[in-house]
């Protein structure tokens, strides 16, 4: 699988565009203000304003600090400047510009990666133009708006400065209807701070926001420092393969920049990152650099034509989205053996889907020579890719999706695939313009194209409609495989070896889990003519099944920095993936995600085996318990909430009943947030809030379950859903929570919420009945009017009642510790349930009837002639369950009835 040939290139002309606004960093960290050679970068890349009144000032000083900042990074980067370094013009030329050497030397000189990412806001060049116009597009200026910017001073919509200002948060300012908000009427800040579970989430404005420029200052020092420090611990060998290497970068940005303000001035809304920023301005500048060196026209006429927007409706980009179909039949199936390895298949599976989009997002990078940066969103299966509108381009594109539809068409027989759809787009389909409204504007027609473009996709999978009728043929030999019913076994069942007919795709399932289960938590993408040089043991773990053409290891982070930095050095390594979870010892959650290699928010909690788990009398009805740190059996889990009763005459024994709960939900009428929540949204913003939807499911949970609901099992969470098993009551409390800090999260906004289904089961029933109990249960949730609501036991509630059924459960437990309540009066109490919501005339005596039932119960329970106790007792009961119960509560007090029952049964 040779490279394309204009890959390094195109990767450079990225990187240019992607530290054009390094110097932000730089600058509010105070890192150079002292510097020699800051006066001539002022004059060489800062636009001059003649004096009106005083003296004449440069503004947009940054761009003098990012060509500062990348001299201070160069020493820690591969060698863009010295050696070879097309498009730009390397050291080499300089010195013999300098030296009046060559001619062409000294016009070429300006031609550096270092002017091209610096002179963004006085661009000369043609590749100088191509970041430029990157950068003004991924913030969608029109040129009059962009002159006024920059022309303008620091200062931003909410009145700070471009040390104090701190990122608002675009959850906060959406609107289903109405207009956003006010930049001052704005609350919520996200703290200057690394990416870690906590820094995603906003703060009020007073928390987090200085109000003097040098604690504001300090605060910047530490993002430059860290910078500078972490970039060193990207493995040196990695440098050797430049898209392998900016990949890992890209990570570290992300890291130090997701909460830097990326615009200050102007008086604009400090709404979008540095990293978002970054990220749409690379993706642009690669695809327009592309674009016109496939038309010959990189020369000073290019530059001119770009400079006057002459050719802004010409289509120079193709927007390629690709998404994962079928992943619930995919997690979900089932065979004869899939209960006995169900927690391996589970976390395999879901890894795996994971796994088949980064890599078909991986190959069509590769196949059209684009960089990482040129994947602006992947989450949830689905990513986005900006490439350059060429015939090339489009030839690729479509042998690529022949590739993939033969690959799935081969190992999952048509049960899954991956679609990919393109759209045609010009600059000036990315610009906003203040007096049109959101669905008027040019980008929000050119997202409409790409969701239609997409479903489309959906409908035309493997093409069969113009293959005349082809359908899926497969033998099976050694009949189906055990673990996947569908897909035909490729190899025997062996009895001797208690090894049961399998297909390679489930048997690489299984190799995952025991990878994740082993902390295994690096994935190493390999050419596929490397696999010879791989051998599976104790520290890495080869997958069989090649992946549209890259071989797939699983290593621990050692391994990689030293025995495979021959494989990075010889063109073999790909990519390295870190993927492991935020660990459960980061007791406030404010760790940095970031080890030295590429980031994939792809890991999801599972559960393993402690030597304290291994509690006698817990796990009923399991017959074999694994050895400490392998995953917990499902089994097991159902066995979690059961707690032990220590009886007053001494004594202990296991209540509660051995059940799974299982939670899906997804956010609420996410596509119409997208559609019209934000007002003109530019490309960056739009990309900005992809990335923030998915970082609560990717970032905070996996943290939140390491740390407070160890025995909750990720199937998978990202993006706007998420698919979780564990003990039945932990789901609950776990799903309140979880409702509680998406508000939180989401800065308070009432419009933004997700519903969710339970469905509670006893261990045993098959995943994928699991699986569509809850589908019904988070189907019910979505008919609540106004959604936001959960569904639990049959019973649908609004998340705004379950803090008061959490509170009724707890007092129902009080009454029964304090008056000894049989279970035969708690179950007879779902009979006045029914009574209270029915509709015969004799329902509507039920708080009579409940009140002699509840006498007679008390006559039982109170002996002697106590009168006045019984009638304590009697009106304790009537109060918390007539009253605040079944009155209040309605049909909604059967979940406090279930969950008491559940709790106090002895299985």
């Amino acid at each position: 699988m040779p490279l394309h040939p204009d890959l390094d290139a195109t990767t450079r002309v990225a990187l240019a565009a992607y530290l054009h606004d390094v110097g932000k960093l730089a600058e509010r960290a105070a890192v150079f203000k002292k510097h020699p050679k800051f006066d001539a970068h002022l004059t060489l890349y800062c636009p001059f304003h003649e004096p009106v009144k005083g003296q004449g000032w440069h503004s947009h000083r940054h761009a003098a600090h990012t060509a500062l900042a990348i001299d201070a990074l160069e020493p820690f980067m591969p060698d863009l400047l010295r050696a070879e370094s097309a498009p730009f013009v390397g050291r080499r030329h300089v010195a013999n510009a300098a030296a009046g050497a060559v001619a062409d030397d000294a016009q070429a000189a300006t031609d550096s990666l270092i002017n091209a990412a610096a002179a963004h806001h006085k661009p000369d060049s043609f590749l100088q133009w191509i970041v430029a116009t990157a950068d003004r597009v991924a913030s969608g200026f029109e040129r009059e708006e962009f002159d006024r910017y920059n022309d303008a001073e620091e200062g931003t919509a909410t009145k700070k400065n471009h040390y104090q200002a701190r990122q608002l948060t675009l959850f906060e300012q959406l609107r289903l209807t109405g207009d956003e908000p006010q930049a001052m009427a704005l609350q919520q800040r996200y703290p200057l701070a690394l990416l870690s579970p906590q820094s995603i989430f906003p703060q009020p404005a007073s928390c987090c926001e200085p109000t003097a420029d040098a604690s504001a200052q300090a605060e910047y020092a530490v993002l430059w420092c860290y910078l500078l420090e972490a970039i060193q611990r990207i493995p040196a060998s990695h440098k050797a393969a430049l898209p392998l290497w900016f990949d890992h970068f890209d990570s570290l940005w992300l890291t130090c920049t997701h909460a830097v303000p990326a615009a200050t001035a102007f008086g604009v809304k400090p709404e979008v990152s540095l990293f978002d920023h970054s990220r749409t301005a690379a993706a642009l500048a690669a695809a327009l650099w592309r674009w016109h060196l496939s038309h010959g026209s990189c020369d000073a006429a290019a530059a001119q034509t770009l400079k006057t927007r002459a050719d802004f409706a010409t289509p120079k980009f193709l927007l390629v989205q690709g998404d994962f179909f079928g992943i619930q039949d995919f997690i979900f199936a089932t065979g004869g053996n899939t209960r006995k390895q169900a927690a391996k298949l589970l976390r395999g599976r879901s890894l795996q889907v994971s796994l088949f989009t980064e890599m078909a997002a991986l190959r069509i990078l590769e196949v059209l020579g684009l960089p990482q940066s040129s994947q602006v969103i992947n989450a949830a299966g689905k990513f986005l890719i900006v490439a350059p509108d060429t015939p090339d381009t489009v030839a690729a594109l479509t042998a690529v999706r022949a590739e993939f539809d033969d690959w799935f068409k081969a190992h999952a027989f048509g049960v899954a695939g991956v679609g990919i759809a393109w759209e045609r787009a010009s600059c000036d389909d990315f610009l906003r313009k203040r007096a049109e409204r959101n669905e008027a504007t040019r980008f929000s027609q050119l997202l409409d194209r790409l969701r239609q473009s997409l479903e489309r996709a959906k409908y035309q999978r493997f093409s069969l409609a113009s293959q005349g009728g082809e359908v899926f043929v497969a033998g099976f030999p050694f009949g189906p495989c055990a673990w996947n019913g569908k897909l035909p076994a490729d190899q025997a069942a062996d009895e001797a070896q208690d090894r049961p007919a399998s297909c390679a795709l489930s048997r690489d399932q299984i190799r995952i889990g025991d990878a994740v289960a082993q902390g295994l938590d690096r994935v190493l993408v390999l050419r596929e003519s490397a696999r010879a040089q791989l051998s599976s043991g104790g520290n890495l773990q080869t997958l069989e099944t090649g992946l549209f053409g890259y071989a797939l290891a699983f290593t621990r982070s050692e391994e990689v920095t030293g025995r495979f930095g021959q494989l990075a050095a010889d063109g073999l390594l790909a990519r390295c993936w870190d993927f492991s979870a935020p660990q459960a010892s980061d007791v406030e959650g404010s760790q940095p995600l970031f080890g030295g290699y590429a980031r994939r928010f792809i890991s999801g909690h599972v559960p393993q085996v402690s030597a304290d788990d291994l509690m006698a009398g817990r796990y009923v009805g399991v017959d074999e318990l694994p050895q400490p740190g392998g995953l917990k059996t499902f089994d097991m889990l159902a066995c979690e909430d059961r707690h032990i009763d220590r009886r007053p005459e001494g004594g202990e024994r296991w209540h509660g009943v051995a059940a799974l709960g299982v939670l899906k939900g997804d956010i609420d009428d996410l596509g119409e947030v997208f559609r019209v929540g934000l007002r003109q949204p530019s490309f960056a913003k739009w990309a900005a809030l992809s990335r923030q939807v998915n970082g609560f499911f990717a970032i905070y949970l996996p943290w939140l379950l390491a740390r407070e609901f160890p025995n909750v099992y990720t199937v998978f969470a990202g993006g706007d859903d998420f698919f979780l098993i564990g003990p039945w009551h932990s789901v609950q409390t776990l799903s309140a929570r979880l409702a509680s800090e998406f508000s939180r999260y989401c800065a308070g906004n009432s419009a933004l919420h997700f519903s969710a289904g339970i469905a509670t089961q006893k261990p045993g029933a098959p995943i994928h009945a699991l699986a569509e109990l809850a589908e019904h249960a988070l189907t019910a949730a979505k008919q609540h009017d106004g959604k936001n609501a959960v569904t639990c036991f049959g019973q649908t509630v609004p998340w705004s009642q379950w803090p008061a059924l959490r509170e009724a459960g707890e007092r129902l437990a009080m009454l029964r510790q304090e008056l000894h309540l049989s279970t035969s009066y708690v179950y007879g109490l779902l009979e006045f349930v029914d009574m209270h919501a029915g509709k015969k005339p004799e329902d509507a005596i039920w708080r009579a009837r409940l009140a002699y039932r509840t006498r007679r119960m008390l006559l039982t329970l109170i002996k002697g002639a106590d009168d006045a106790a019984r009638q304590r007792a009697q009106v304790a009961l009537m109060n918390d369950i007539a009253v605040q119960g079944i009155a209040q509560l309605g049909a909604a007090y059967r979940i406090v009835l279930f969950n008491h029952l559940y709790q106090y049964r002895d299985r």
